[in-house]
């Protein structure tokens, strides 16, 4: 038996911190070393600092039997004894692990002593304090060194209300374990943050998963991509003491996917789309070069990203062939809509059914919706419906004023007004061949067909506009849901205009 290579933990949230029958591959006769070895809490979580500290110094975290020859040391066991507990030799434990195990124990946590078996006891009592270690009840998330379920860093959203999702659910449980980079993209109160949400909390609550730790970023503040990537570091390695970051962003990157090679993370970038819609040229181009980086270098981590929208900064990303997913979320099926409809006291089937093909199952417009029918209706649907009219969430209705005020072009600012106009009525969709010579009836010499396409394709990644296509001519129409006509229609701010700039009039 090689005796030099010796399997090395790969983080102190899972290998690390189980000591059981299947880590030590011990026979059935004989007991596991958690049995044998016991150590209280807050050896526990000090061990949990010391691995990180220990990967910090050499770049390999602590192995399996030197944990093995850590938690006899503490149980004031002699080696042979611990070597009874290993698949090693008595001399290999001695004279090999153990004076490894105490040269780098002495670098990391001595401060100048030597650590040894009988003061190792000491010295983690001095971490505790360092890192203010106190007991796992003082943790707001448990760190056990002998439980193998990730913890969670960073804030994720409430689902205490949460409908449906499965097939979306099992197609991401999937997809983790074998993409490098996954993206939710799906319009405003569609469900991506609740989706991942639930994702996060079920395979929080796994033993033996595939990931030491489950991180969680909200940047719709749009962050500098510089203080983003430090953020990262620490949400990853949250133990290791500040031993200085380099000073150029690239490097910066490097590092953390170093560690993302190093540990297994599930990473939730949380509204990433705004990093690209801030009018700094610069800053697009950089998180460009970040967003490439983390898909295309190697590591063992899935990076989870969630938005309205697709930056055009990587869209050769979707069709080179990388370890990348694309997911377009749509809305709540009829079964998990009328749960929705129902946990808000709306019961009659019908009516209900009509709300969710208004509203296309978007589980925050049905919501609120449903809100404004108890409040102004006492929650009696059929009286609604006597007074019909399609609701505009203030939510929905900020997003919304953003994208007119804001992001659209001109020429997809005319394409919705031109869809809004032609459907008005009985007829549903418009074709393509009609919305391009209609279009350029109005602008002959300033709209080109392949602005028109462009300008398309971003209303249908944006979810602005919803395409048909026909099963036997494959002719492909547009339309816009009913909540977006209505926006177009009412213009609440005056963003919305005709291309002579008279307000756009529609029927009801």
């Amino acid at each position: 038996m090689d005796f030099t290579v010796e399997p090395e933990l790969q983080s102190p949230l899972s290998s690390s911190v189980t000591f059981g029958e299947q880590e030590l591959s011990l026979s059935s006769d004989q007991s596991s070393s958690q049995a044998v070895f016991p150590i209280t809490e807050t050896f526990r979580l000090a061990l949990v600092v010391v691995n990180d500290l220990v990967f910090a110094k050499r770049d390999k975290y602590l192995s399996k039997t030197e944990m093995l020859v850590i938690k006899g040391a503490l149980n004031d066991r002699e080696y042979e004894e611990i070597a009874s507990h290993s698949t090693y030799s008595l001399n290999y434990i001695q004279r090999t692990v153990a004076p490894r195990l105490w040269d780098i124990l002495s670098e990391t946590i001595g401060d100048g002593e030597r650590v040894g078996k009988k003061k190792l006891w000491y010295f983690l009592e001095q971490v505790n304090k360092k890192y203010h270690i106190q007991s796992a009840s003082d943790e707001k998330q448990r760190l056990s060194v002998d439980d193998l379920t990730p913890i969670i860093r960073g804030k994720v959203p409430d689902i205490s209300s949460f409908y449906g999702r499965i097939q979306e659910l099992n197609s991401l449980k999937e997809l983790i374990s074998n993409e490098r980079c996954i993206s939710l993209i799906g319009i405003a109160g569609i469900g991506k943050s609740a989706l991942v949400a639930k994702l996060i909390k079920e395979v929080s609550a796994r033993k033996q998963s595939t990931f030491d730790s489950l991180i969680w970023k909200t940047i719709i503040h749009a962050p500098l991509l510089q203080d983003l990537v430090a953020e990262l570091l620490e949400l990853t390695q949250p133990c290791q003491p500040d031993l200085g970051l380099p000073e150029y962003t690239q490097e910066m990157i490097s590092v953390l996917i170093k560690r993302l090679q190093s540990r297994r993370c599930l990473i939730v970038l949380d509204g990433f789309d705004s990093l690209f819609q801030k009018n700094n040229f610069q800053q697009r181009l950089e998180y460009g070069v970040f967003f490439h980086r983390l898909i295309e270098e190697e590591h063992e981590s899935c990076i989870l990203l969630t938005g309205r929208t697709w930056p055009d900064e990587l869209d050769n990303v979707i069709t080179a062939k990388q370890p990348f997913h694309f997911l377009k979320i749509q809305g709540l099926d009829l079964d998990a809509a009328m749960q929705l409809l129902s946990s808000k006291g709306l019961t009659d089937k019908e009516k209900c059914n009509q709300l969710i093909q208004t509203y296309r199952g978007n589980p925050s417009e049905l919501e609120a919706v449903a809100n404004r029918i108890n409040h102004f209706f006492g929650g009696n649907t059929k009286m609604f419906f006597e007074n019909p009219t399609t609701l505009v969430s203030s939510n929905f209705e900020v997003i919304l004023n953003q994208l007119f005020g804001e992001s659209l072009s001109s020429t997809q600012r005319e394409i919705l007004i031109y869809i809004a106009e032609e459907i008005v009525g009985n007829q549903q969709s418009i074709s393509f061949t009609k919305l391009l010579s209609g279009i350029k009836q109005k602008n002959p010499e300033f709209v080109s067909t392949l602005e028109l396409i462009k300008a398309l394709e971003k209303l249908e990644n944006q979810s602005l506009i919803e395409s048909i296509k026909d099963p036997v001519t494959k002719e492909i129409s547009f339309t816009l849901q009913p909540i977006i006509k209505k926006y177009i229609k009412t213009d609440p701010q005056g963003l919305v205009h005709t291309s002579d700039g008279s307000p756009l009039t529609l029927a009801s």
